[in-house]
């Protein structure tokens, strides 16, 4: 019958899909003639217009006591964990933005551009001038981000595009930035500026023009990459003695740079914004009892605010750059809580607590999808009831 439909028809049908990439994958089993529409170029660009953010398809970790890669999803629509599988367990996870992976050598001598995807992989040396941890006598905090080139605004399939690496260390008292350019192949100093502390290792965020790291200090240090202007901005007074790790950058909902910080059972969403009279200053923009939203014993008793240092009972362990998807640590469970329409859904039991670094993607073109639909069949086939 679907034979007999046209294929613009045939083409709305499709789109209307899931965007989880392993239901465009069961669909291409159909037949050839569907296989050729889902993996035409002009397809995947309007199924990505259409459903604007890309799925969730699992958790990187750096964790030694829980998978490297834990996939997310009912059975039958998650992707497998051996497709994402690391390299080795030498290397470490830097972060994940736009399709591609950012890995570290145990060495820090050594980066990975890794898109789990297409299978692409890309080896950066790290070079003696720009490498801190050769450069200076004491081993200073360090991090890095990797991000698209192309500089498009939607950022369509950027997993075949250009990219950066932009590299920040922190070593007494100032902050400094490399850029690594794929197109050029070269490293590149780009700024220095004083910092009031050093580099956090909780992930970067890209807000608009803007890349933002946590520092240890209740500040953040924001480069911005058009003007490589690199300066710090210092955290809402009230979240200064928030336990760190429960304090983290975000998007505001007007798009502009906002911060997450979450006190006993209580998320407290800030936005920086710009008043009439030209200050730039913090504003608490909502307050969520978590409490009331999430399947949680709050206890009658006020925690201490040294209890809440020591041992938090609810942590943010990690969030979508793309979407207000955060994932959230509690007694019960780890659960993916959507901070607009407080829609939440348990992912992990509570054993699972690590720094996340959520991946996101929608199905490609790229012609090492194969990998991923042979492995997809497979587990299936053979294993019907665990797919992943």
């Amino acid at each position: 019958m679907t034979n007999m439909l046209p294929d613009d028809v045939l083409i709305e049908i499709l789109l209307h899909l899931p965007k989880h990439p392993t239901c465009l994958l069961r669909a291409s089993l159909v037949c050839k003639h569907w296989r050729y529409l889902i993996r035409d170029h002009k397809f995947i660009q309007q199924f990505r217009a259409f459903h604007q953010t890309p799925p969730v398809l699992g958790i990187f970790t750096n964790s030694t006591s829980i998978p490297r890669f834990l996939p997310i999803g009912n059975p039958a629509e998650c992707v497998t964990a051996r497709a994402f599988s690391l390299p080795d367990p030498y290397w470490h996870v830097l972060g994940c933005r736009h399709s591609r992976v950012l890995l570290i050598s145990s060495s820090w001598n050594s980066l990975q551009v890794w898109n789990p995807m297409t299978g692409n992989r890309h080896v950066v040396p790290v070079t003696p001038d720009v490498n801190p941890r050769i450069n200076y006598g004491r081993v200073p905090e360090s991090h890095a981000a990797v991000l698209c080139a192309a500089g498009h605004i939607d950022r369509g399939d950027c997993g075949s595009c250009p990219f950066f690496i932009v590299w920040v260390f922190t070593n007494i008292g100032y902050a400094y930035i490399s850029r690594y350019s794929s197109e050029k192949d070269t490293w590149d100093m780009m700024a220095s500026s004083p910092a009031p502390s050093e580099v956090d290792s909780r992930p970067s965020i890209l807000v608009g023009n803007a890349i933002y790291w946590p520092l240890k200090s209740k500040h953040i240090l924001a480069f911005e990459l058009a003007s490589s202007r690199l300066y710090h901005i210092e955290c809402p007074s009230e979240t200064h003695s928030v336990y760190r790790r429960n304090v983290h950058i975000m998007k505001a909902e007007d798009g502009g740079l906002g911060l997450a910080a979450v006190t006993g059972f209580n998320l407290q969403l800030w936005a920086l914004e710009i008043d009439s009279g030209g200050v730039t200053g913090w504003v608490l923009r909502k307050t969520i009892e978590l409490g009331a939203v999430l399947p949680l014993e709050v206890p009658s008793v006020p925690l201490t605010d040294s209890h809440l240092v020591r041992r938090p009972p609810v942590r943010i362990l990690g969030f979508v750059e793309e979407d207000d998807l955060y994932f959230i640590w509690t007694a019960v469970g780890v659960f993916a809580v959507q901070l607009k329409s407080l829609q939440f859904r348990k992912v992990f039991e509570a054993d699972v607590s690590a720094t996340f670094y959520p991946y996101t993607a929608f199905y490609t073109s790229g012609a090492d999808i194969n990998m991923l639909l042979l492995q997809f069949v497979f587990c299936s086939l053979f294993n019907p009831a665990h797919a992943c």
